[in-house]
């Protein structure tokens, strides 16, 4: 057959055309509108470039949660490009406003291999069907984690991760783990979003270990081995009497396993360092769970003469110790008593009221001198070694009324710590 030279010679040089094209780099694209980043959150495979836009008026930061890429402070219009090389779970946020917003700027970009097909949200092989049990279905579904799964629901940023990432380990407490957080945490916990992501995604590992994958993890090094949580924090597993730890956690439930990833179910909360959560962070060691201080006399309403009036209280299971700036200690510390002071709640700040009476003690009473006629509210509260309050948060105040005309003359020891 005859050929046309011109067709042939068209085509020799599209061929060598196309041989010449470079190779494109892929690339995606993240716009900062309105103290957002959008979209929240990105799924790319591996090699890609990404471009954060910023489009208001203030500056912004693209920051890594685990420390691996950081813009600095990015202006109106002004651009920051960074090229993910490796698959896994990239969780970042704004730096700038994280103490001004309620609701702080985060974002995750999550890559997956390359050649995936990726499609929004969903991502599968040109071989494999699309995922259809995820480890955020089979958290959501599962009896023994409604406490574990409300918390992903309200963290939102946790939730997309579990749904669209992987394959990855989860260690999730069970309700009995969260319940021993106390009301107080919990409640501080659901509106601080961003505390509470970084707290869940502490308890989240790359790749697909199931219970003999981590026995073998395990017996390969000794007894003992490390993973890396999504925080770029670690866990350490330690086998022990044929039962595995992962901190101060003991699995109680394993292998429970869904399209992209694996759950072990734990019965301790995990808590990453350095992060303090809501009305309940003290430093290690220094908790004690069952500490209780009350006030036994005056009782709440009481009527009492001019003059001078004591305190008395019960404290249990707590040792009161002299107060002469030892280092903390679980279970022991001192008692702060106050007169018309607001009780202070700071748990990183020695307990010192702005206002009103104050003093320091060891003993279970104390008598406030020449208190004045009218209404006074008394008041009490266990301290650690360091003043810092006792967390959870235990204190007590009655209100009373003293009768008669005294003054009240007050010691400059009464506001002054050892």
């Amino acid at each position: 057959m005859r050929r046309n030279p011109t067709i042939l010679g068209l085509v020799a040089a599209l061929a060598i055309g196309l041989v010449a094209l470079p190779v494109l780099a892929a690339t995606a694209d993240v716009d900062i509108r309105d103290g957002a980043y959008l979209p929240p959150s990105l799924t790319v495979e591996g090699n890609t470039t990404v471009t954060w836009t910023n489009y208001d008026e203030v500056s912004h930061t693209v920051t890594s949660t685990g420390g691996l890429f950081d813009s600095g402070p990015i202006e109106q219009n002004e651009t920051f490009d960074y090229t993910f090389a490796d698959t896994g779970t990239y969780p970042y946020g704004c730096t700038l406003n994280a103490s001004t917003q309620r609701t702080p700027m985060q974002g995750v970009v999550i890559v997956v291999p390359e050649g995936m097909m990726v499609d929004g949200e969903e991502t599968a092989t040109p071989t494999e069907e699309p995922e259809n049990a995820t480890l955020a279905d089979l958290i959501a579904g599962n009896e023994n984690l409604t406490s574990f799964a409300d918390a992903v629901g309200g963290a939102g940023l946790t939730e997309t991760v579990l749904a669209t990432g992987g394959p990855y380990t989860v260690f999730a407490p069970d309700d009995a783990a969260f319940e021993a957080l106390g009301n107080e945490t919990r409640a501080g916990l659901s509106n601080d979003t961003e505390t509470l992501d970084t707290l869940l995604m502490h308890h989240v590992v790359g790749g697909n270990y199931t219970l003999e994958d981590l026995m073998a993890e395990v017996n390969a090094t000794g007894n003992e081995t490390v993973l890396e949580t999504l925080t770029g924090d670690n866990l350490s597993v330690v086998a022990a009497d044929g039962t595995l730890t992962v901190g101060n956690a003991t699995i109680v439930a394993s292998d429970i396993t869904a399209d992209n990833g694996v759950v072990h179910i734990i019965d301790t909360v995990l808590v990453p360092p350095g992060l303090v959560l809501p009305e309940n962070v003290t430093p290690a060691g220094n908790e004690t769970a069952d500490a209780n201080v009350t006030i036994t006399s005056p009782e709440e309403g009481a009527s009492i003469a001019a003059g001078n009036v004591t305190v008395s209280v019960n404290v249990t299971n707590f040792t009161l110790v002299e107060p002469t700036g030892q280092a903390n200690a679980p279970g022991e510390g001192h008692l702060h008593y106050y007169l018309d002071a607001p009780v202070p709640t700071n748990a990183s700040a020695p307990a010192i009221p702005e206002t009103g009476g104050y003093v320091v003690s060891a003993n279970t009473s104390y008598t406030w001198e020449n208190v004045t006629a009218g209404e006074h509210n008394l008041s009490v509260q266990l301290v650690n070694n360091d003043h810092t309050p006792l967390i959870p948060l235990m204190f007590e105040t009655v209100n009373a009324t003293v009768d008669g005309n005294a003054t009240p003359e007050a010691t400059p020891e009464e506001r002054v710590i050892p």
